[in-house]
């Protein structure tokens, strides 16, 4: 491996300048910057990551600890899109990332060994218990979603916005005459659940109406789950007039489920998604959605930890990216059968 005194060396030109030059400092005349630079890719410099970390106190990666196994991982629109967001700034601020995928033991280990500047926690639980050990140990991180307002401990977060959106599609569809709205959430041990369900609660409610308890199904955020799901909704004696999925794996095994009851959308349940992929856009008919900007998210997370690790605060510890509710074909105005 080539070193800064090979190339001092060969430039005839002083250690001291030839460090200077390749770290970008000023106090270097131009032609001879251009003339070291030269060199070093001559001869294929690189830095030394060790003794770069030593003077910088920072190794230039950024740590991604993702809670889910890797097959769901590398399906999951939702993951890689937010990897990609992440990537974005890394890349801009010159820092390479390691992922961690399924962690299961420790979310500091990564951060103690000198390996990461710092970590982004990706899908975490409320009642993540490594969650508690981040925020005691004082590393720099942020997590995705986050947690609830009332935690009794506080780590930097960026979250979608959950409570509105779906507010705003309840209240929708109550509009329409739906009042059969069955919801297919994730596990209630998630921020996304939690939020999202309480805006379903409450835009009942507002409308001094009650929902049936017996509409609202919890997943395991799978498409495999999705058509279990969709399928024990509509065993129910009553079927719902509408469905709403929670993100874009549940989805396609809700529809793949109405399909195969010959059931035809929206004619005999409407259907709304939550969700990001652009894959979403493709069915037929187009579906009414949540849109979720999930690659903004990974691109405010990745930001606000390089300003943790470069800065050691940030400005906004807590911040949420607006959803939109797009209105298309696959929801339509109801009225019962029995009351017509």
């Amino acid at each position: 491996m080539t070193t800064i005194k090979e190339i001092a060396k060969r430039a005839n030109i002083s250690y001291s300048t030839v460090s200077r030059a390749l770290n970008n400092k000023k106090g270097v005349r131009a032609d001879v910057r251009e003339r070291i630079n030269k060199i070093a890719q001559e001869t294929n410099y690189f830095p030394h990551s060790s003794a770069k970390a030593l003077v910088k106190k920072r190794v230039g990666v950024l740590g991604i600890i993702i809670t889910r196994p890797g097959d769901f991982t590398f399906h999951s629109p939702y993951h890689l899109q937010i990897l990609m967001g992440i990537s974005d700034i890394a890349t801009q601020y010159n820092y390479n990332l390691m992922l961690s995928i399924n962690e299961k033991k420790s979310y500091t280990n990564l951060f103690f060994r000198r390996m990461v500047d710092g970590v982004l926690v990706i899908g975490n639980r409320l009642d993540d218990e490594l969650l508690t050990d981040l925020a005691r140990k004082d590393v720099r991180a942020v997590v995705i979603p986050g947690l609830l307002a009332d935690s009794k401990i506080d780590i930097p977060s960026v979250n979608s916005e959950n409570y509105q959106s779906v507010y705003r599609a309840v209240d929708y569809l109550l509009a329409l005459g739906h009042r059969r709205i069955a919801f297919i959430l994730g596990k209630m041990n998630s921020k996304y659940s939690v939020e999202r369900f309480k805006a379903y609660q409450d835009a009942f409610k507002d409308q001094g109406l009650t929902y049936d308890p017996g509409y609202v199904v919890e997943s395991d955020f799978s498409r495999t789950d999705g058509y279990r799901m969709m399928g024990r909704l509509l065993d129910l004696p009553e079927r719902p007039s509408c469905v709403i999925c929670i993100n874009d794996y549940v989805t396609p095994g809700a529809l793949k489920q109405i399909n195969a009851r010959g059931l035809r959308i929206p004619e005999d349940i409407s259907v709304v998604a939550i969700g990001s992929s652009e894959i979403l856009d493709l069915y037929e008919p187009a579906l009414t959605t949540i849109k979720i900007s999930v690659t903004e998210i990974g691109q405010a997370a990745a930001q606000m930890l390089i300003r943790l690790i470069e800065n050691g605060t940030c400005p906004e510890r807590h911040v949420v990216i607006p959803s939109e509710f797009i209105i298309r074909d696959s929801t339509r105005s109801w009225k019962d059968k029995k009351e017509a």
